[in-house]
Parts: C-alpha cells; sequence; structure tokens
C-alpha cells in the first residue's frame, strides 16, 4: 500500500515491519510497485535475525525506537501505517505510541482500504476505488502527494486476465484523481472536498459518426450495482454499433450470438447451473446455484473434485468462474485445493482449428468475430492451465461431448464434474448413461441478474470484468475512456502471433 501512501500524504521512506514468515510475499509484491515508486527494500531476514520478537512489549519498544530515529532524520512527519496489521503488533504499535514523546512531531497512523488475500496486486495494479486511505491525526493534512500513475500505459498485451486487470487499472488510475480518503481527529470524521471524478466509456459508431456510452463509474466509489448491470447489458449497446452496417439477417443472428458469448467470456453474468443429474448422489439442492459456488460446495463436502469442460464452457467464461472459487479459496488466480481441471485434448484441438480456418483481417463482422472468440478461448486453456494447473486430459475424438464423458469414466477424484453449456450434450450424456458412480453432469447456463458490488470483494471482481471488458471490446472496435483529467482511445493492436492479442492505447485528439 506503499503507492496509496505516496498519493495521499507525500511519504518518501519506507520502513517494512512485518513477520519473516511473510516477509518474501512482501517483497514479491513490492517488485511490481517498483516501476513506478524508487524503492530499496533490505529485508532483516536476510541478515540471519528478525527484529521482531515474540514478546509484546519487546516489539512495542522496537515500535518506539524506529518512530525515534525516524524523527532524527529531520522527518516533519511520519506516517505509522498499520494496514493488514494483526492484533498483536497494531498493540505494539499502540503502546509505543502511548510511550512516545511526541508532543512536538507530527505522527499520523494510517489504514489502507485492501483485500487481504494472498495474489491481489500491489497498487497501483489494482483501481484506486479499492484503497481508500483511513487516516487519524490531530493535524491538518495538506494532501501535497505525488501522483504514482502519471501516463497510460501505450501497449496492453494479453497476459491473462491478472496481467490485463492490472494494466487496465494503471490506465484508469492514471485518468482519475486522487484523495480518495477519511480523516478522523479524535472527535469527529471528516471527507475532504473532492470534484465529481467519473470515467465514462464509450464505444466509436463509424456507421453514423457518433459515440456511444456503455457504462459510467465514479472514480471514488467503483463499481455498484448500477454500474454492473451497464456491464451486463453493454453487449447490446456494441451489437446496435457494429450491426449497424449488416444487411443479412442471418448475419446479423450471428453478431448478436458471438457477442453474447464475449458478455459471458468477459464474466459480466455469473454461470449458474441450470440442470444436474447424478444417478448415485442427491445434488438437486444446487439446481440455480452459481457455478463457482457449486464448485467450492463440492470441494468443502467431498475434498476431491475433478473438473472436465465441454469445448462451448471456455467460451462462456470457465475462466472467470474458476478466478470466482480461487478468491473464495482465499487465493485468486491459484490453483484451488482438492479441486483438479481438466482440459480434454478434442477441445483445444477444435478451438485451435477455428483459428486457423478464420481471418482477423476479414471484411465480413461474423468471421472477424468468431477469430476473435477462438483466439480468446485458446488464450483462456493456457490460463486455465497456468494459474489453476489444469491438466490435458487424452479425449480426442470428435465430438467432444462423446469423448469427455468417456474419460471422465475412468477419473478416481471422487466427484467428477461433466460441465457443459449445451443442451443436447447434456442430454446425450444422459443417454449415454455417463452420469453414475462418481461423474455429475452439468448444464449450465448464464444468471439473468447483474454482478454483485456490494463489498470490497465483490468490487474486486466486478473490476477485473471491467478491465475484461474494455480489453476485448477493443479487439474490434475502438474505445474512448474519458475523465476530467483527459481522455483515450483503446484499439486492436495485433490480433495474431505469440503476444496477441493485444491492444494500443493512445491520448484522444479533439478536432
Amino acid at each position: 500500500m506503499t503507492g496509496r501512501l505516496v498519493e495521499e500524504l507525500g511519504a518518501d521512506g519506507f520502513i517494512f515491519v512485518t513477520r519473516w514468515e511473510v516477509a518474501n510475499i512482501v517483497e514479491e509484491s513490492l517488485q511490481h510497485v517498483q516501476k513506478e515508486i524508487s524503492l530499496k527494500y533490505i529485508g532483516d531476514y536476510k541478515l540471519g535475525k528478525s527484529l521482531l520478537k515474540e514478546d509484546l512489549f519487546e516489539n512495542a519498544f522496537l515500535f518506539k525506537n524506529l518512530l525515534e530515529k525516524a524523527l532524527e532524520t529531520g522527518k516533519k512527519r511520519i506516517v505509522l501505517d498499520l494496514t493488514m496489521t494483526t492484533g498483536e503488533l497494531a498493540s505494539a504499535a499502540h503502546f509505543a505510541l502511548k510511550n512516545l514523546n511526541s508532543d512536538s512531531m507530527d505522527i499520523i497512523v494510517s489504514v489502507v482500504g485492501t483485500i487481504p488475500l494472498q495474489g491481489i496486486p500491489a497498487y497501483p495494479g489494482n483501481p484506486r476505488w479499492l484503497h481508500k486511505v483511513y487516516i487519524y491525526t490531530r493535524n491538518s493534512i495538506d494532501y501535497k502527494g505525488v501522483e504514482v500513475v502519471s501516463s497510460p500505459p501505450k501497449l496492453i498485451e494479453w497476459k491473462g486476465t491478472r496481467g490485463v486487470y492490472i494494466a487496465v487499472a494503471k490506465l484508469f488510475n492514471s485518468l482519475t484523481e486522487r484523495k480518495i480518503v477519511e480523516v478522523f481527529d479524535g472527535r469527529r470524521k471528516e471527507i475532504p472536498n473532492r470534484e465529481e471524478d467519473v470515467l465514462d466509456i464509450f464505444i466509436y459508431d463509424t456507421y453514423n459518426d457518433e459515440k456511444k456510452k456503455i457504462l459510467s463509474i465514479e472514480s471514488e466509489k467503483g463499481p455498484s450495482e448500477d454500474v454492473t448491470r451497464l456491464m451486463y447489458n453493454s453487449w447490446k449497446t456494441v451489437y446496435e454499433t457494429v450491426s449497424a452496417t449488416l444487411q443479412d439477417n442471418n448475419e446479423a443472428k450471428s453478431v448478436e450470438r458471438i457477442l453474447r458469448q464475449l458478455q459471458r467470456l468477459t464474466g459480466a453474468a455469473d454461470l449458474i447451473v441450470s440442470d444436474i443429474v447424478s444417478q448415485d448422489l442427491d445434488l438437486d439442492r444446487f439446481k440455480k446455484a452459481k457455478l463457482h459456488a457449486l464448485i467450492r460446495m463440492l470441494r468443502e463436502e467431498f475434498n476431491n473434485l475433478a473438473i472436465i469442460p465441454d469445448t462451448n464452457m471456455l467460451y462462456q467464461g470457465l475462466h472467470m468462474s474458476l478466478l470466482k472459487a480461487s478468491i473464495r479459496n482465499n487465493s485468486p488466480w491459484s490453483p484451488i485445493t482438492n479441486v483438479d481441471v481438466y482440459i480434454p485434448v478434442c477441445a483445444e484441438a477444435e478451438i485451435n482449428g477455428k483459428i486457423a480456418s478464420t481471418s482477423s483481417a476479414s471484411q465480413s463482422l461474423v468471421e472477424k468475430l468468431s477469430y476473435i472468440m477462438a483466439l480468446m478461448a485458446n488464450r483462456i486453456i493456457q490460463e486455465i492451465k497456468y494459474h489453476y494447473k489444469a491438466q490435458s486430459i487424452p479425449a480426442i475424438s470428435q465430438p467432444c461431448e462423446s469423448s469427455i464423458a468417456v474419460e471422465a469414466l475412468n477419473l478416481s477424484n471422487r466427484v467428477v464434474l461433466l460441465l457443459t453449456a449445451d443442451k443436447k450434450a447434456f442430454n446425450a450424456w444422459q443417454t449415454f448413461n455417463a452420469c453414475r458412480g462418481n461423474v455429475v453432469c452439468v448444464y449450465v447456463s448464464h444468471d439473468d441478474n447483474p454482478l454483485n458490488a456490494n463489498s470490497l470483494y465483490s468490487k474486486f471482481y466486478a473490476s477485473v470484468v471491467l478491465a475484461n471488458i474494455v480489453f476485448i471490446y477493443s479487439l474490434f472496435t475502438r474505445v474512448l475512456i474519458k475523465s476530467r483529467k483527459g481522455s483515450v482511445v483503446t484499439y486492436a493492436n495485433k490480433l495474431r502471433g505469440a503476444s496477441a492479442p493485444s491492444i494500443s492505447i493512445s491520448r484522444e485528439v479533439k478536432n
């Protein structure tokens, strides 16, 4: 949270006090921050011993000595940040302050709002709206901080949803204002005046030579349920815009179908269990449950779960359900405890064949969107293998839904989930008598309601979805992101090659 303290309080030096068990994690998170902040980190654990002790009062003396030494350097202000501090260390800091002769010292106590999960990117790789700074001080604050991200990136390459999220977060942070703080002086709370700051996102309608807004976000609050509703429905505005030139009704229907799939691929609509069948397990209670909740609950109940998706699930946003399940597992974008994910060889071959048979440069909108959809599905397979350690399963023959039904019966996991968004495949599995023993067949559809955004965790997930929307829409149309501080345009940079897809970002040139 160093970046937020730099921005709001102008902090220019840091002493990190943490347990040796998490020192490596702290250092790794700072590697990311050092791209924006000049920072040198030397952990005491590298010197063979830790300054922190097991005794609370010894640690209180340590804090007191560190504060006194810091003040001897001539600094006018010391910030004692207690973000994610355990109760014991927070108590030690409290005792240190109680016994410190601080009448002539300006000492600020702060806490930066954050999500305490391993794998959450370090700021500025998160949008600023997730990191309000809470300040306790009896003195006035001048807010003469320094912007950590002053310029938007010029290029965003696909490095999984996590990489896209980090890059788009930096883009948003470069376009929005600081001063997301609350101050408490011991008697009353103060929220400093801040001009209204809104991010507006448009797509360009080249046919009518105009811009169409798809959503607006208050930069202080981030995604609200009104915003997630706009995210959910954004594909409709995109469809109205990109299909304006289409004369053929069948082509228009194909474009609509692909854009609906892209909406699910972004994660804007949760996947739900529309139907579930098992000859040997009573799982009817999970009908209408969200897919990530089904994964979590079966993992907790049976301790040994396998997931095999049909090809269509890789277009439908399975990776976003896995992200939600990993968040529930306290480590986003990480393997989920007691869950094995398998990618059928036939599914990967089918998707790769689609890439090979379509063209990114086609004048046909349907073919171009089909190519982008297949390319994203290919990249999502790579993401699932990298983050969730998915393994290939030797289901080779086509149709793929038939092969995976055979292979599922060979797995020894206590429960094997066969997932499909195709009703015909779901019915075929029952006819094959595949939904028996440890195999559970699941028909997946999407939730008709927008995402929740009523907690910091849900705002985090909605922010990931928002980054996906900006990135994926930019692959086939120009996107304008506008704020009081300026405007940028995002558009496709590369759709072929190992580093594809990627988008370019440029400042909007006003006529």
